[in-house]
């Protein structure tokens, strides 16, 4: 049975600009997890197209000069087809391209989180700004739209590491200190 959905009726603004402050940290958490991901997943497809194309061009570059054994041709050929799809498959899936689009889009989140954090400081004005709150609603309504999807896995997984959130109030208490 999976948890019952919850809903954010915050009776204030300051209630209002924490529940935005979380749904911040989760999304740049999302899209971090999946620009790592995505880097990740470039390396894998990447590294082993260039060792297959390297061994390919240089095996075609020896066997000039001599004949070489059956064999050897079809390992060959089975190591520039490899070589070929893995570099298809690279192409086709954009990795790079993605890892750089969830990066951005986390670089985003945070640069609302922080100002987010410096309008619920105790001693700051900014969450009197009725204009300045709009904006802030907008430029996240913006980013989720221009964002990139971000994988269930990923998505689950963000989530379930902010089931219990404790929200501290200095920030050495966002570190945990030993006994």
């Amino acid at each position: 049975m999976t948890d019952p959905k919850r809903l954010l009726e915050p009776l204030n603004t300051g209630e209002l600009l924490r529940g935005w402050l979380l749904h911040a940290h989760k999304g740049r958490d999302r899209h971090d997890v999946a620009s790592r991901r995505y880097e990740g997943r470039r390396s894998i497809f990447g590294v082993p197209t260039i060792a297959l194309s390297t061994f390919v061009g240089t095996a075609v570059f020896t066997s000039l000069d001599k004949q070489a054994a059956t064999w050897v041709h079809v390992l060959v050929g089975l190591c520039s087809v490899a070589a070929a799809v893995l570099s298809a498959l690279q192409t086709f899936f954009e990795y790079p391209e993605r890892a750089e689009r969830h990066r951005k889009a986390g670089v985003k989140y945070k640069a609302i989180i922080r100002e987010l954090e410096e309008a619920l400081a105790p001693d700051s004005s900014m969450t009197r700004d009725i204009a300045w709150l709009d904006t802030v609603r907008e430029r996240l309504d913006v980013l989720e739209e221009g964002a990139p999807v971000v994988p269930p896995d990923i998505y689950d997984e963000v989530e379930a590491q902010y089931k219990d959130v404790t929200v501290v109030h200095e920030a050495s208490g966002l570190y945990k200190h030993s006994p």
